[in-house]
C-alpha cells in the first residue's frame, strides 16, 4: 500500500510541477567537478531504468558545445540535460516494445555525417570530442536515440497531417511583404467603389459586381475595355493601367494578392476600405524569382493493360511507321491512343514541368529535339511515341512558395502531434527525480 501511495504522489508531482521540481532539486555550484562517488548516484528513475549523474554531466557538456546550449545558464543547462535524457529513455523504451531498432550501421552513417558537417574526418572529430570532454560512446548513444526519435516522429505523424489551402494562403499573406521585397509590377487595376459608410446592401452589390466583372475578364473580355466602362478609379480612362509600381508603395492588400500571381494572372477580388479591386499583372521585375523549363508535348499511348505486351509493341511500331511516312499525329492520336484525356485533344498533354511525368517519359521528353518524333519507348502504362512542340522557362515562384508554405505547415503540425504524443508518453510513465534531500549536490565543471 505504501508503494502505491509513493507512486501516486510522485506521478501527481511530476504532472503538476515538473519544472519547479527540477529547478528546486538540482543544487548547482561552479566548483571543480563531479566527484567519483556522485557519478555513480541515480539522478532519475524512468520506469524500470535509471539515469546516472555521470550521464547528466556528459549531456551538460554536449549541450554546452552545441548551438542549443549557447546562452543558457548553469541551471538551464542542467534542466535541459535531464529533460533530454528522460525523453530519450521513454522513446527508447517505446521503440523496444514496438520492435523499432537502430543498428550500428545507421549510427555510423550519422556520426560520419556529423563529422562532415564540422569539416572533419572521423579521427579529427573524435579528437575534438575528447578535447571538449565528450565521450565518443556517449555521443554514439545520443545519436542512436536521436535516430530513434526521428523514426518515432515519422511513425506518429505518418499520413495524419493535412494542410488546407486556406492555411497555406493565410501563411503566405502574413509573409507577403518579405515575399515581394524588391519587386516592381506593371499593373492594370479596376475598382468597384464601396467606401466606408456604405450600407450592407451597397457593399454586397459592389462585391457581386466585382465578381461578375472578374468572370467576364477570365472568360476572355479585355481588361482595359472592362476597366474603361466600369472602373471607379482615376486610371479608368487608361484602361486601368497603373504603370510600374514598387511593392513597398502599394497597399498591403494588393501586395498579398500579388505575392502568388504570375504574369498574365487576374487577381481574386481584393477588398479594402475603398471597395473591391481587380488586378492584372502585366509585367514584373526585381525580387527573387524561381524559374524552370517546361515543355508542351503530345503523345500516343498504346496500353499494356488493354493489350498484351507483344501486341502493344506491334501497334506502336505500326503507328510510328505511319507518322514517319507523314501521317497526321493528331488524327492518329484521336483514333488509336489509349490515353482518353489527351486523345480527344490530338494527343496534347499541355505544358509539363519537372516531376510531373513518370521518369522514362520525362527523360525522353527532355532529350527530344523540338518538332521531332521520339522512338517508341515504354513506361509502366505501356508504349509511347511523343513530340515536343515548344519549350520555355516558366516562372514557378508561386508554386515554390506554396510548396514551401505547405511543407512548413505540415512540419509544424507533425511536431505538434509528436510533442503531444511525447507528453502522453510522459503522463503514462513512472518518473522519479532523485535530486533532493540526501542526494549529493551536483557540481558542474
Amino acid at each position: 500500500m505504501a508503494t502505491n501511495s509513493i507512486l501516486s504522489f510522485s506521478t501527481l508531482w511530476r504532472k503538476l510541477w515538473p519544472a519547479a521540481f527540477l529547478m528546486g532539486s538540482l543544487a548547482i555550484s561552479a566548483s571543480s567537478g563531479l566527484q567519483a562517488a556522485a557519478l555513480d548516484q541515480i539522478a532519475v528513475v524512468v520506469n524500470s531504468e535509471v539515469i546516472l549523474y555521470s550521464e547528466v554531466q556528459q549531456r551538460v557538456q554536449m549541450l554546452r558545445a552545441s548551438k542549443a546550449g549557447r546562452g543558457l545558464g548553469q541551471t538551464e543547462l542542467l534542466r535541459a540535460a535531464v529533460d533530454e535524457l528522460v525523453t530519450e529513455r521513454l522513446q527508447a523504451q517505446y521503440a523496444k516494445e514496438n520492435g523499432i531498432q537502430v543498428d550500428d550501421a545507421m549510427v555510423d552513417r550519422a556520426m560520419a555525417s556529423i563529422a562532415r558537417q564540422n569539416r572533419m574526418d572521423m579521427p579529427a572529430f573524435q579528437a575534438a570530442l575528447q578535447r571538449e570532454g565528450i565521450s565518443i560512446q556517449a555521443l554514439r548513444e545520443q545519436t542512436r536515440r536521436k535516430i530513434t526519435a526521428d523514426l518515432l516522429r515519422k511513425q506518429q505523424a505518418g499520413g495524419k497531417v493535412a494542410v488546407s489551402d486556406r492555411e497555406v494562403n493565410d501563411l503566405i499573406a502574413s509573409q507577403s511583404q518579405k515575399i515581394t521585397a524588391g519587386e516592381r509590377y506593371h499593373l492594370q487595376h479596376l475598382l468597384v467603389a464601396a467606401p466606408n459608410g456604405a450600407t450592407i446592401e451597397q457593399v454586397n452589390a459592389a462585391r457581386t459586381k466585382a465578381e461578375q466583372l472578374r468572370t467576364r475578364i477570365a472568360q476572355g473580355e479585355d481588361f482595359a475595355t472592362v476597366a474603361k466602362q466600369f472602373s471607379d478609379n482615376n486610371a479608368a480612362e487608361q484602361g486601368g493601367d497603373l504603370g510600374w509600381q514598387a511593392a513597398d508603395a502599394l497597399p498591403s492588400s494588393f501586395v498579398r494578392a500579388l505575392a502568388l500571381m504570375q504574369v498574365g494572372d487576374i487577381s481574386s477580388v481584393v477588398r479594402d476600405q475603398h471597395g473591391f479591386h481587380l488586378l492584372k499583372l502585366l509585367e514584373r521585375e526585381g525580387g527573387k524569382r524561381a524559374s524552370a523549363a517546361e515543355s508542351r508535348v503530345r503523345h500516343i499511348l498504346i496500353s499494356t493493360q488493354k493489350n498484351s505486351p507483344a501486341a502493344a509493341k506491334q501497334k506502336i511500331d505500326a503507328l510510328y511507321a505511319q507518322l514517319q511516312a507523314g501521317g497526321d499525329f493528331a488524327q492518329l492520336a484521336k483514333a488509336h491512343s489509349d490515353d482518353p484525356g489527351s486523345a480527344a485533344r490530338g494527343g496534347e498533354l499541355g505544358w509539363a514541368k519537372a516531376g510531373q511525368m513518370v521518369a522514362p517519359f520525362e527523360q525522353t521528353m527532355n532529350s527530344q529535339a523540338l518538332n521531332t518524333l521520339s522512338q517508341p519507348f515504354q513506361t509502366q502504362f505501356g508504349w509511347h511515341v511523343l513530340e515536343v512542340l515548344e519549350r520555355k522557362q516558366a516562372d514557378q515562384t508561386a508554386d515554390r512558395i506554396r510548396e514551401q508554405a505547405t511543407n512548413y505547415l505540415g512540419g509544424r503540425k507533425e511536431e505538434e502531434q509528436y510533442q503531444a504524443w511525447l507528453q502522453s508518453l510522459r503522463n503514462g510513465a513512472y518518473i522519479d527525480y532523485r535530486l533532493q534531500g540526501a542526494a549529493p549536490r551536483l557540481q558542474l565543471k
